[in-house]
């Protein structure tokens, strides 16, 4: 199964992770690592690395912002590797992500596309008068 870490600013990783074990159950090869601020660029990719790096299937690392430090740790973490770091880390995204990781048989970054092409389908413009 293709492993999933999420790295994101403050505690939001930690509550992707429990939102989606809340909603789905508990999941194999799903990690958060939540950046506070407080840890070098450097040693936050070599964590996530770390923890990447025992799935044997691959990783997908998700992250919040494109060119933050979260990001730019997981392209450390991925240096060497066919692992892929997909953004824009929501509850939607997540959910859709573990459901279909599940006896996938193609690789993270064709995973990491087919999630890349839904994702329009979870931003929706709505009034309350086009509902009621």
């Amino acid at each position: 199964m293709i492993g999933i870490v999420i790295s994101t600013h403050s505690t939001f990783a930690q509550g992707l992770k429990a939102a989606c074990e809340m909603v789905a159950g508990p999941q194999e090869n799903l990690e958060a690592v939540c950046f506070m601020g407080d840890t070098d660029l450097l040693e936050l990719g070599e964590q996530i690395k770390a923890i990447g790096s025992q799935y044997e299937d691959g990783c997908i690392y998700v992250v919040d912002l494109v060119n933050a430090t979260p990001f730019n740790a997981s392209l450390l973490a991925i240096a060497d590797s066919e692992n892929v770091v997909l953004t824009g880390a929501s509850l939607p995204m997540m959910l859709e992500l573990i459901t279909m990781r599940t006896g996938y048989e193609g690789t993270c970054e064709s995973l990491a596309r087919e999630i890349q092409k839904s994702s329009a389908d979870y931003v929706e413009v709505k009034r309350a008068r086009d509902i009621f």
